[in-house]
């Protein structure tokens, strides 16, 4: 089974073929304090079992690392919203929660108009970790809500 490994500080994803026998440790061979979460989860996986006996699927994708969780915050209009969420959460849920009812509750038109952009002003592709972004802040990330038409040619 192929198994997608996203780590703290990389951009890309490795892929992993894992036998369906090893522990979720021995296939990483993890260092201490290192934790594993499957994607868009908050919880880590018992490590001690296979990835299919945790739950992960073929093609799945997990994420790798020390930090979690990771403090989030959002800025729109003179406004943030902060909340934490594990280091394994793409920016694509970021974003959904950002503008919505739990945050800046922006309308359906609105919020297609807007993505999320580091401070740089980089706007990270949807599908990318937390835990992939907060290298200059560890442990933190830091979005603005921008117009999408600042960020396309």
């Amino acid at each position: 089974m192929r198994i997608y490994i996203h780590r703290e500080a990389k951009d890309e994803a490795e892929a992993l073929d894992s036998s369906t026998e090893a522990s979720i440790a021995e296939d990483l061979t993890l260092e201490e304090g290192e934790i594993v979460l499957p994607e868009d989860q908050d919880e880590p996986l018992d490590t001690s079992l296979s990835f299919a006996a945790a739950g992960i699927a073929d093609r799945g994708h997990v994420f790798r690392g020390r930090r979690h969780p990771v403090a989030v915050s959002v800025e729109y209009n003179g406004e943030t919203h902060e909340r934490e969420f594990g280091a394994s959460t793409r920016v694509e849920r970021v974003f959904k929660w950002a503008v919505g009812k739990h945050a800046f509750n922006l309308g359906e038109v609105d919020a297609a108009e807007h993505t999320l952009a580091l401070a740089d002003e980089t706007v990270p592709a949807d599908d990318v970790h937390l835990g992939s972004l907060d290298q200059a802040t560890p442990g933190r990330v830091a979005f603005l809500l921008v117009a999408k038409h600042r960020h396309e040619g």
